[in-house]
């Protein structure tokens, strides 16, 4: 075989000229077609699924935020399935059209576009941003030799011979695109995002396989094979400054909290700062420039490693003496190996350790159960060195383990004892992570399954006994439509003149009577009822005639037996009958004669705004089988008086949502938590429950609300731990 005089490497011919310049551009028209065609079809499959995790997720949230926003989510989903499908599509035309338009020049631009350095104030955008390069990123490591393969083949269409379309990008693009032009922006975006990530590779792998089919099946680059490794190849060699696009995330913000910058350039010694309440000692304890003095190595991963692990295992169990700081990370930045780490590895032991003293710093989380968390300090600093991804990815086995145990926390209440099951649980979680963890982050993805079945395990627990208590809250709520109901139609009689006894009689027992009627759906004896009140009111009424009294004296027998009668179903007692059906006698026989029966104006005034009634709460408990029903409401005829506090007040208990959690002052026991399980449709009556204990709770509105005013019930604010920790700490950062 001859070989070529030049340094060109001839292709066959019948390669090169394969392909004419119309065939290629009505392959790529197809081509572009036929994935925006799948990629609308995969999504259309997807979303179902997404939808019901949203609904799932938001079943098990205990923090009524994030639980709104994954029903929020859900129902954006359900509402916008078929524009999100079509949106897909035509986003995916129009990314593809400017690709092919531009070429190499689109990625000179979209490069120029990376910001020099982070803006603090747009964490949303960042966010939005790490989870779209998510998708990307998940779909080349579950679909590398596919994309691959399609991305040269539809470069070589484009006649750009010396690079790849990375499809993967473009669909990521495409996807938060869809969501933006449908409307679903913000957190939702977020959430959905996120979503599609976990699913990218099944529902969207095997599209990048047809399409990939389709081309060989037109003859583009039908013989192409890898010729290299894409572990090597196709990863950069490393970096000490990194790419600005890649490391843009939550750990870029706290190494500002941690690495200062000097006013003169260059970069403060990496020191540990502290809230406020754990200034002391601790927050002087500044660390030495990362690398240990000049010319002297920093010590390899395994090493830090082996360290860590020895530390680890050194760890002791917490005790009521156990102080509640990051004794154990400053303990080994001080070591011979901490003190030789290299500048990320410093600055990331700096960062956990800041973050476990804003942790230890929450008020909200009991003693206990932090001295628990306080062992989870190396596996989390190991966990956050090999994959620094775990500051920005809530979904990372380890966040999702803290926030099950910060789920706990919040029932365990702030006075949590080590014999309370839910702390004997963690302890045993935080055990096995102190044995077992080496570098397998896998073990958090298990002990956060075991964990979330406790949870779960206990809230079906505490549901059974609110099933159980729900027809005792039905009833009493029943029973007071029935008494409004019964005092709307009687306040306009009452609020008539009328004698001692007829006011007595009416404000009792034909109260009782209508109510019974009420609840019973007779409207026949209720019509009755009602029309007795009217005679009965109207016979008491001075008679000016002869004639008009006649009439009266004709009525009253069957006035008498309708009274008599209702008296009876109520089974009034001889002494309370005698006594009203004397008084009664008594008035008609005055009114017969003429005379005008002596009458009480207004048996309830209504007071003037400046002397509102005092509200008062009521309490009687119910027992239903094993359950025990503590009904807490407001006493009847009074009511709080309007300010701002309690229209606050009334604004919260109106968002409350099943799963929120409550905690209420008791003056015996302690502080007491319970979990909203049920809301009454009509009267919006709260059910509550506790995971841990027999007893529920049924509480109005009214009371709830009076007792949030009165400081005697909380709303309790369900947000991870950690994430509160990273919220302080940037909070902290931005108020620097």
């Amino acid at each position: 075989m001859a070989v070529p005089v030049d340094n060109v490497i001839r292709f066959p011919e019948r390669a090169r000229g394969a392909t004419s310049e119309l065939d290629r551009s009505q392959t790529l028209a197809k081509a572009r077609e036929l994935m925006a065609q799948k990629l609308g079809e995969a999504l259309g499959s997807l979303l179902p699924r997404i939808e019901e995790n949203f609904l799932a997720r938001g079943d098990a949230s205990t923090g009524r935020v994030q639980r709104e926003l994954y029903y929020r989510t859900r129902d954006v989903i359900h509402e916008k399935a078929q524009r999100l499908q079509s949106g897909l599509a035509s986003a995916w035309l129009t990314l593809c059209e400017k690709k092919f338009e531009l070429g190499e020049q689109a990625k000179t631009t979209q490069a120029s576009k990376v910001p020099a350095e982070l803006q603090l104030l747009d964490l949303d955008a960042m966010e939005q941003d790490l989870a779209v390069k998510a998708i990307a990123s998940r779909l080349r490591s579950g679909c590398d030799e596919e994309l691959f393969a399609v991305g040269h083949r539809l470069a070589s269409l484009c006649g750009q011979t010396e690079s790849r379309w990375l499809i993967e990008d473009l669909i990521a693009q495409a996807l938060d695109q869809t969501l933006i032009e449908t409307g679903v922006v913000g957190a939702a975006q977020i959430e959905l995002l996120h979503a599609l990530e976990s699913h990218a590779v099944d529902a969207f792998g095997p599209t990048i396989q047809e399409l990939n089919a389709f081309l060989v099946s037109r003859g583009v680059l039908p013989t192409l094979r890898r010729s290299y490794s894409p572990s090597v190849a196709g990863k950069k060699p490393p970096s000490d400054t990194g790419n600005a696009a890649e490391t843009a995330d939550i750990f870029s913000l706290l190494q500002k909290l941690v690495v200062p910058p000097l006013a003169h350039g260059g970069t403060a010694p990496v020191g540990l700062p502290m809230p406020g309440s754990l200034l002391g000692g601790a927050a002087t304890a500044g660390m030495s420039l990362p690398g240990g003095a000049s010319g002297q190595m920093t010590v390899s991963t395994e090493q830090v490693m082996a360290s860590l692990n020895a530390l680890q295992g050194a760890v002791l169990p917490p005790t009521a003496d156990t102080a509640l700081t990051a004794s154990a990370l400053r303990d080994f930045r001080a070591s011979d190996t901490g003190q030789n780490l290299d500048y990320l590895q410093a600055v990331t032991v700096d960062i956990i350790a800041t973050l476990f003293d804003f942790i230890f710093d929450d008020a909200s989380v009991a003693d206990p159960i932090k001295a628990l968390v306080g062992r989870l300090q190396i596996p989390v600093l190991k966990v956050a060195m090999l994959d620094r991804t775990f500051f920005s990815s809530k979904a990372h086995p380890a966040r999702r383990l803290l926030d099950g145990i910060s789920r706990a926390a919040v029932r365990c209440g702030p006075h949590a004892g080590h014999d309370d099951p839910l702390y004997a649980r963690i302890a045993e979680i935080v055990e096995r992570l102190q044995n077992e963890f080496i570098q397998d982050t896998s073990l958090f993805d298990l002990l956060c399954v075991e964990l979330e079945a406790f949870l779960e395990g206990q809230e079906a627990a505490a549901d059974d006994r609110a099933v159980q208590a729900v027809p005792l809250v039905a009833e009493q709520e029943q029973h007071e439509l029935a008494a409004l109901a019964a005092d709307q139609v009687l306040a306009s009689w009452l609020a008539m003149p009328l004698p001692a006894a007829v006011t007595d009689l009416l404000h009792h027992e034909w109260r009782k009577l209508l109510i019974r009627h009420h609840l019973s759906g007779d409207d026949v004896a209720w019509g009755v009822a009602m029309s007795t009140v009217g005679e009965l009111v109207a016979s008491v009424q001075p008679q000016s005639d002869v004639q008009s009294r006649k009439r009266l004296a004709a009525r009253l027998p069957t006035l008498v037996r309708r009274i008599c009668e209702g008296l009876d179903k109520l089974q009034v007692t001889d002494d309370r009958r005698l006594a009203l059906t004397d008084q009664l006698f008594t008035l008609h026989a005055a009114v017969l004669r003429g005379a005008v029966p002596a009458v009480v104006t207004n048996a309830r005034p209504i007071l003037p705004a400046a002397e509102p009634v005092a509200a008062e709460i009521a309490s009687e408990r119910i027992d239903c089988g094993e359950t025990h029903l503590d009904r807490i409401f407001l006493s009847p005829g009074t009511a709080p008086p309007r300010s701002a506090q309690s229209d606050h007040a009334q604004s919260l208990v109106a968002g409350l949502q099943r799963g929120d959690w409550l905690e209420f002052a008791n003056p015996e026991s302690g502080p007491v938590r319970y979990r909203l399980s049920w809301i009454s449709p009509q009267r919006g009556i709260l059910l509550l429950t506790n995971p841990q204990s027999p007893r529920a709770m049924s509480v109005s509105p009214d009371a709830l609300a009076l007792k949030i005013e009165r400081g005697e019930a909380t709303i309790l604010a369900v947000e991870p731990m950690f994430d509160r920790a990273v919220n302080r700490a940037l909070a902290t950062l931005q108020a620097a």
